[in-house]
């Protein structure tokens, strides 16, 4: 499958792409420096998702000592990991906006601090409705504000090795998995539920001084090389307007063309008396990157980074009034990247429509074999089955590096290998209803943990090969509302069929056929685009006639 760049030549918007990332390579920010101190960075994100996502993933042993303490329903009980999911998720556009105004350190600190609190005061409940608040409400928050800025922070310092960098990364949430569910299970059996939450809280207080490694890039050394050479001793406007022409005309840059829209569309030239900010407050920030999100390498998207002279134009940024800010983020700014992140203009794309669909169906499925995995083996009588937790995080560590390495090689179809994740892992879901010891349990485990790799860390390299990276932001953030909101449906409907029907059979079964479904239906998308293809093709055959 081609990576980006046709699916903008299907559409017969090749111009417009061409301007596009014209526009980009003029404004875009200098290169990361793809290594010093982004090797830190990514050591500093790798360890908050072994925390963040160790507590998250293994929260099932915690779920099961819930049952036996509080005594109420399961369905009920697990709207305590539901909402702490789904608040995670869907306070994503939160998170940017908040990450645009003050940076990826200042949230990630807030959200560790936030979420620490609520951990820790979690320990104190008496009841599963104070759970659903702390752990759910505040622990959720808190995590949205440490999720984004982790995977942010990597990819601004990482171009050429950026799916390496991120993949050591995210692989922390395996580790986590790996680690947490037997470490939960020895906590609890020595200090009881409340010390394990309080000591679990304490522990999520690390992610303040990681959260401080992740420093913005440096700018590079502004040097008279850098920057056209213009007569100091020249106060006159139109002389300093020709001074720019020249320098420019000489570069080989632009035409007359293009001066003459210099100097209508930059009328600051003419001003030699004022000085513009180097950068202005309103529409500039991390998440105005249209590949923050990718976490792919960029190397195969080197056509949208190209910044060949003649695909270098002189545009025009608009600039606002600064907006006046108190403790809370701008509005205008918190509307813009709200806008950006949840641009429903891709609710008419069928692809997009489609992409969409198959994520809400993983994310309902996704957290049942999290979180009863651990009762259901319970049972059965199984010895140890926090140790299946585990096995699904280290087997979700391998299979995210192995995914991520060969879903960066030009042969590979990733949409492809995508699809057929997805359905082994639902399938594998699906079968686990059969076994009845450890052994059996564990091969689902392993099955399940390597192939669900693929819904977490192949899903952005997929949007930007199919919807392109300028859509990218818009895509993602849509995409984490329907994560949300799905999460918030799994676990607690497979814990009220438990209720009705005494079996975790039904929720499994549920889990199964829900992620087997999101693939089996993203086999449709070539079939959309060759469609997609051809009325193109008559469209422009008509217009030639």
């Amino acid at each position: 499958m081609s990576h980006g760049v046709v699916k903008s030549e299907k559409n017969g918007n090749g111009a417009q792409a061409h301007a596009e990332s014209s526009r980009e390579s003029s404004e875009s920010p200098p290169p990361p420096p793809d290594g010093g101190w982004g090797w830190m960075v990514v050591f500093a994100s790798f360890m908050i998702h072994i925390v963040t996502d160790g507590m998250t993933y293994s929260f099932g042993v915690f779920y099961a000592e819930f049952l036996t303490y509080f005594d109420e329903g399961k369905g009920k009980t697990a709207w305590i990991v539901s909402i702490l999911v789904g608040v995670t998720l869907s306070s994503g556009p939160i998170s940017s906006s908040f990450v645009n105004r003050w940076g990826c350190r200042a949230v990630t600190v807030a959200g560790a601090m936030l979420s620490a609190v609520c951990v820790v005061l979690s320990s104190f409940a008496g009841n599963v409705l104070t759970l659903i608040f702390t752990i759910g409400v505040g622990t959720g928050f808190g995590f949205g504000l440490i999720y984004l800025p982790a995977i942010v922070s990597v990819t601004v310092w990482f171009e050429r090795y950026r799916s390496l960098a991120t993949g050591i990364a995210v692989c922390g949430s395996g580790l986590g998995t790996f680690l947490f569910a037997p470490i939960t299970s020895a906590l609890i059996e020595n200090y009881g539920w409340r010390g394990a939450m309080a000591i679990i809280g304490a522990l999520i207080l690390n992610c303040i001084p990681l959260g401080l490694i992740f420093k913005p890039v440096p700018e590079p050394p502004r040097t008279p090389a850098s920057e056209p050479m213009l007569p100091k001793h020249n106060k006159s406007p139109l002389k300093r307007s020709q001074s720019t022409e020249h320098v420019l005309r000489a570069n080989g840059k632009v035409d007359d063309t293009d001066i003459a829209r210099l100097t209508l569309s930059q009328p600051a030239l003419n001003k030699p008396h004022e000085q513009k900010p180097p950068h202005s407050r309103h529409g500039s920030g991390i998440m105005q990157r249209p590949d923050v999100l990718y976490q792919g390498s960029m190397t195969s998207l080197a056509r949208f980074r190209s910044t060949s002279p003649e695909r270098t134009t002189i545009t025009h940024v608009k600039e606002e009034p600064e907006a006046k800010c108190g403790w809370l983020p701008c509005s205008t700014e918190f509307k813009a990247v709200l806008a950006e992140m949840l641009d429903i203009s891709l609710l008419v794309d069928p692809i997009f429509i489609l992409f969409a669909i198959s994520n809400f169906l993983t994310s309902i499925g996704f957290y049942i074999p999290y979180v009863y995995t651990v009762p259901m083996s319970e049972q059965l009588g199984i010895e140890n089955p926090p140790y299946l937790i585990s096995i699904i995080g280290g087997s979700n560590l391998v299979g995210r590096i192995i995914l991520g390495y060969i879903s960066d090689k030009p042969w590979v179809d990733r949409l492809l290998a995508y699809n057929l994740c997805l359905t082994v892992a639902g399938f594998g879901t699906a079968m686990a209803t059969v076994c009845w010891e450890f052994w059996g349990l564990a091969m689902y485990a392993t099955t399940f943990g390597f192939t669900i790799g693929a819904y977490v860390g192949l899903t952005s390299v997929v949007l930007v090969d199919l919807l392109g990276i300028e859509k990218l932001t818009n895509a993602f953030g849509l995409l984490l509302l329907f994560q949300g909101i799905a999460s918030l449906i799994g676990p607690p409907f497979a814990g009220w069929l438990y209720d009705t029907l005494g079996s975790y059979s039904p929720g499994f079964y549920v889990a199964g056929g829900t992620i087997s479904l999101s693939g089996l239906i993203l086999f449709f998308i070539p079939v959309i685009e060759r469609r997609q293809q051809r009325k193109w093709e008559e469209n422009t055959a008509m217009e030639q006639i």
